[in-house]
This record gives C-alpha cells, sequence and structure tokens, in this order.
C-alpha cells in the first residue's frame, strides 16, 4: 500500500515530474516524441505541479469544551497521530496555537480553545473572551470547527452566541465571513454503546445520532448563528505500535519521534470524510485547500494522479496501435505499459527497475504469454482486415490497446496505491480482459 506520509509523498511527486523525461526515454521508438509532448504539456498535469509547490497548510480554528474529544478530531481527520490526547484532563487550559508538523513541514495550523465559560481570564482588566477575539484576529483562520458532545447535551448556548459575536468581528476586520462548521463528536457514545464500529450501526443508533443534531441545531438557531453544516462524528481510534494495543496514557509517555510508528488497531471514525468535505467547500483559499487534501486525503491525491496517468498512457496506447503494420506494435506498447506500473509504483513509495515492473505484468499476464497470444489472436488479427477493408482493423486494435492498458493500469493502482491483495488485483484483471475480449468479438 502506499506510504501515506504526506510529506514523503509531496516529495516523491516532485521527484517524479521531475524525471518524466527519463520515465519517457525508456519508451522505445518512435513514440517517443509523441508521448513527451502528450504529457509534459498538459496543462491539467502542470498545475497539479504548480499545488505541490504553492500550497499552504489551513488554519483551523478549534472551540469546544472539554472532553469534547478536539485533539482526536484532529487525529482522525488526517488519519495519523498528530495531537496530544488525553481522556483524564484537558490538554489546553486556554487558546493554544498548534503547528501539526511531519518530517518538520507543517500540515495544519490550528487554534484551539476551551468553551468561553471554562477559559482563564490572564488578569482583571482581559477577559477569556477579549483574548480568545485577539487570537482569532490575529490567527486569520481559514475555517472554524464548533465542537458539541454528542454524550452529553451541554447548555451551549453562551459559547453559540460567542462564536456568531467572533464571526461578526471577522467579518468587520476581514470584509469576509468566517465559515463555521459545526462536528458533534463521540456519537460512539450514543446508544447503544456497545457497537462502535460505524459499519454495524443499528437503526436506533442512528435514530439516536439524527435526534441529537436536532437538538444541537435548534438551539445554533436559538443562537442566531450561521453555520455551513452540523455533521454528527466519530473520531474513535485505537491505536497501536509493533502489532500490540497501547493505550492514551501510554501513547502521550512516548516521545515524538515514535509517534509516526503508531498505526491504527480499530478505526471507529465515523463522518470524517464528510467533515472533510465540508471543510473544503468552506476554505475559499484554494492554496488552503489543496493544504488540507495533502494534509488528510493524500491517497486519493495519489489514486487522482494515477488516474491521470492510466489516461495518458491508455490514450496513447490507441495511437500507438493505429500503426497499420501487423505485430510492429507490441514492443512499443510493452515499454509503454512498463513505464505506466512503475511510474504508479513511484507514487506509492517503491522503487521498482524494468525488470521488476516486467515481472508485474507478467504474474497478471498483461504483456505476458497469456496476453501476447491474446493480442495476437484479437488486435493483430484485427489488422489483417486492412488487407480487405483499409482503416477498419486499426479503430478495433485501437480500442483493445487502450482498454488493455487501461486494465494493467487499474491493476497496479489497485496494488501499489490501495494495497488490494495481489491475488485480488489478479483476479480482477483476468475479469477485465474477458470484458475486453468480450466486447472486442462483439465489434467483430
Amino acid at each position: 500500500m502506499a506510504d501515506k506520509n504526506s510529506t514523503h509523498a509531496i516529495e516523491r511527486i516532485r521527484n517524479i515530474y521531475k524525471n518524466l523525461e527519463k520515465t519517457i526515454d525508456s519508451v522505445p521508438d518512435p513514440m517517443r516524441d509523441k508521448l513527451r509532448k502528450i504529457i509534459l504539456n498538459d496543462e491539467e498535469l502542470k498545475r497539479v505541479m504548480d499545488d505541490m509547490e504553492n500550497y499552504r497548510p489551513p488554519r483551523i480554528f478549534l472551540m469546544g469544551r472539554t472532553g469534547v474529544g478536539k485533539s482526536s478530531l484532529i487525529n482522525a481527520i488526517n488519519g495519523r497521530y498528530l495531537a496530544p490526547v488525553n481522556d483524564v484532563y484537558s490538554q489546553t487550559e486556554a487558546c493554544d496555537m498548534y503547528d501539526y508538523e511531519e518530517n518538520g513541514e507543517v500540515l495544519m495550523q490550528i487554534l484551539d480553545t476551551r468553551g468561553t465559560s471554562e477559559s482563564l481570564a490572564l488578569d482583571e482588566k482581559v477577559s477569556a473572551e477579549d483574548k480568545i477575539k485577539k487570537e482569532v484576529k490575529d490567527f486569520m483562520p481559514d475555517v472554524t470547527i464548533f465542537m458539541l458532545n454528542a454524550s452529553h447535551r451541554d447548555d451551549v448556548l453562551t459559547d453559540v452566541k460567542f462564536v456568531k459575536s467572533i464571526c461578526e468581528d471577522y467579518k468587520k476586520t476581514n470584509g469576509v465571513d468566517l465559515p463555521v462548521i459545526v462536528a458533534i463528536n463521540k456519537v460512539d457514545e450514543l446508544a447503544p454503546s456497545r457497537i462502535k464500529d460505524p459499519k454495524e450501526y443499528p437503526i436506533s443508533k442512528s435514530k439516536n445520532i439524527s435526534e441529537v443534531v436536532k437538538y444541537y441545531g435548534k438551539i445554533i438557531e436559538e443562537g442566531e448563528l450561521e453555520v455551513k453544516e452540523i455533521i454528527p462524528v466519530s473520531s474513535l481510534i485505537d491505536w497501536m505500535l509493533e502489532d500490540e494495543f497501547i493505550d492514551v496514557d501510554s501513547i502521550n509517555d512516548l516521545p515524538q519521534s515514535r509517534l509516526s510508528d503508531l498505526e491504527i488497531q480499530f478505526d471507529g471514525r465515523f463522518g470524517i470524510d464528510n467533515l472533510i468535505d465540508a471543510l473544503e467547500e468552506s476554505i475559499s483559499d484554494y492554496d488552503a485547500i489543496v493544504g488540507l487534501r495533502l494534509a488528510c486525503r493524500m491517497n486519493k491525491v495519489l489514486a487522482n494522479l494515477s488516474d491521470k496517468f492510466i489516461n495518458m498512457f491508455s490514450g496513447f496506447a490507441a495511437t500507438v496501435a493505429m500503426v497499420p503494420i501487423p505485430i510492429a506494435d507490441i514492443y512499443p506498447l510493452i515499454g509503454l505499459q512498463i513505464a505506466l506500473v512503475s511510474l504508479i509504483a513511484s507514487l506509492s513509495g517503491r522503487t521498482i527497475s524494468k525488470e521488476t515492473a516486467k515481472e508485474f505484468l507478467l504474474s497478471l499476464g498483461g504483456v505476458g504469454l497469456a496476453g501476447n497470444l491474446f493480442r495476437l489472436g484479437s488486435q493483430q488479427l484485427s489488422k489483417l482486415l486492412n488487407l480487405i477493408l483499409p482503416t477498419a482493423g486499426n479503430a478495433v486494435s485501437a480500442t483493445v490497446a487502450a482498454m488493455g492498458t487501461k486494465a494493467i493500469g487499474e491493476a497496479s493502482k489497485s496494488y501499489y496505491i490501495e494495497g488490494i491483495d495481489l491475488s485480488k488485483v489478479k483476479k480482477d484483471y483476468k475479469d477485465r480482459v474477458k470484458d475486453i475480449k468480450k466486447k472486442d468479438k462483439e465489434r467483430e
């Protein structure tokens, strides 16, 4: 499976783009120059690479009372352990600013504050509310996450009105609205609380979740706070280290260098994708949106890039196959498919040679014995139709070449990016080949 470390992946993407010329050089002549123009002149790909250089970490103002699970939410959004969590006492005594880093690079900036009724005044002249407002003004957040507790129906009207006043001050100062998203955390604790796996939530639990959303929705409406969305979530994650469960207290005792070694043992997250969607839609600055994606959805970024290369290479395979000489296009296509597999493997963090790429293809039967027999029996024979009806066979050949290359690319993506077991990848690939053969026969 792809290495989801965001900073590693960003550097990989940058290096892959810088070395695209070398990858293209591995494709046999005479198609090399045409492929170079298609890939290196692609505006969408250039934009992706610009994003890798110009993104910035999103700035999030996070507000909620003690025990609502703010630190846990940060970890749940990122899918990695970034924030200090403690179930017994609050980690934040007033306003705290965090730069959540990975390998020295900032992924996300958080201004974290407790509810106004719990925050501490600096002295008799400066109230807790004034302190928070000043911090927000200096921080200039892109978005606010106002967190509530699903399992304890707190009287949060005071906090609702305070968030409203912060938004009003923000608009006066900056001339734009400060978007607010309400996250109702800990829905996993609603009855029946013993059921923690979101895939197993019964109807009764779903009804309880809806009831809590309505309850807080009325309070928010009473406080006249305009919000983008109210999203019920669970940020429940159990962590393990070296294949053993590790509790929260033990995690907090770990040195910072070991936090990156933590892996998810049990994933009880619910509604987190909806929350990230809402954040993307609410943030107005494009560079901050890119930063959010890189911090929270790196696997999706890698999958989208894989799809981009797959579409490019499969489209180009059709061009290669249009060469009106039987069997002449086999070797360029093999080189093209090897280059595609190598690119996708590189995106995942694996460094593979031409030989290991060939081995992967052979294991699929894509360009190995079975694949070549398929191509000779279908694609190349179709070219012989040109002897009777010029260009008729080439159209069939192009379709088969494009679909076959796309199938190989999808198999590579499944294995290298998504981490799907090779046996299942092979089965899915064989099913694709059967479909290609079927469609090819139908065209005949």
